[in-house]
């Protein structure tokens, strides 16, 4: 099913799936790089960093929002939308409680749900290694967000995850975006 999103060659319209991954991955590279300390210190009478990762993160969710409306108009769209939500909901959450400074567990237990849920994608992406190796890689960076919300998890273990899913979000974008074929 997902060869109908991601053919470049059948003329498919790709656009929203490389939005949603080139989205998805920066909102996973500005967290990253905070949380392995680059950006990290206020500078001297500026803001705290840390707000301005939050709104970067809500910005990510509402596009990630935008997306699944676009995806239910498209054939089989509503099956891709499902992943999109829960992404769009995780980040929308994320960027709320980092702006309002609000106890991070919450976001630690929604991770849980929205890791498994996206393994569970596996089979959605039959056929394409780039795909399936993500959802399983997002359970494991949203087990560790759970980890980390609860102080298990050191914040550059998962700065250093969140950075390879960025860079790993980034690679099908640009090959979707210059219309590369994947397979």
């Amino acid at each position: 099913m997902s060869r109908f999103f991601f053919d470049t060659k059948k003329g498919r319209n790709v656009l929203s799936v490389s939005v949603i991954f080139f989205t998805f991955a920066l909102g996973a590279w500005v967290i990253g790089l905070y949380l392995i300390g680059m950006g990290s210190e206020p500078a001297e009478d500026g803001g705290n960093p840390l707000t301005t990762v939050g709104w970067i993160e809500l910005v990510v969710g509402i596009v990630l929002f935008s997306q699944v409306f676009i995806l239910v108009q498209q054939d089989a769209g509503v099956v891709l939308a499902g992943l999109v939500v829960l992404f769009a909901v995780f980040f929308t959450s994320f960027g709320v409680a980092l702006i309002k400074g609000a106890d991070l567990r919450p976001i630690g237990n929604l991770a849980i749900p929205v890791g498994i849920l996206a393994a569970v994608y596996v089979d959605f992406f039959d056929g394409t290694f780039m795909f399936q190796s993500s959802t399983i890689w997002w359970l494991v960076v949203f087990l560790l967000v759970a980890g980390f919300t609860y102080g298990k998890v050191p914040a550059k273990v998962l700065g250093w995850a969140l950075v390879i899913t960025g860079i790993w979000g980034f690679l099908p974008a640009v090959y979707l975006a210059l219309a590369i074929d994947l397979f």
